[in-house]
């Protein structure tokens, strides 16, 4: 395939900038609010999006195999992203999870200063 594959172009299109760090982010979050309420989505609602994220398809034929025109593919996907976004907003597991993990490596970090400063002190009394 050449060019950019559906996912892709959508997620310029449902995004405010164009850039891949950006696009990279937009993704990964999309995957992670999927990872969380696809069980929340109609059977074609994640037909449409496993289709335009798990493969490498233009939008041509990403129609193609939904059946739809590329027009639909984009509104299709667009719904569904603003429906895992919907749910998110509702019940806030993702943001949740990335606060949980922020505060793991933050302790982690305490943690591991801890450890040096006490092994420290530990050094110096063998020394004495």
């Amino acid at each position: 395939m050449t060019g950019k594959n559906a996912f892709h172009i959508i997620i310029i299109m449902i995004g405010s900038e164009d850039n891949d760090n950006e696009i990279l982010k937009r993704r990964i979050h999309f995957n992670l609010l999927y990872d969380f309420y696809s069980p929340l989505l109609t059977e074609r609602q994640r037909k449409v999006y496993e289709t335009l994220c798990f493969s490498d398809l233009t939008l041509s034929e990403a129609a193609k195999v939904l059946g739809v025109s590329r027009q639909a593919v984009y509104v299709l996907a667009r719904n569904v992203m603003k429906k895992l976004e919907g749910i998110e907003n509702e019940l806030r597991f993702a943001v949740n999870i990335r606060q949980l993990e922020a505060r793991i490596r933050e302790l982690e970090a305490e943690n591991e200063a801890l450890r040096l400063k006490l092994n420290e002190k530990e050094e110096g009394k063998n020394y004495v």
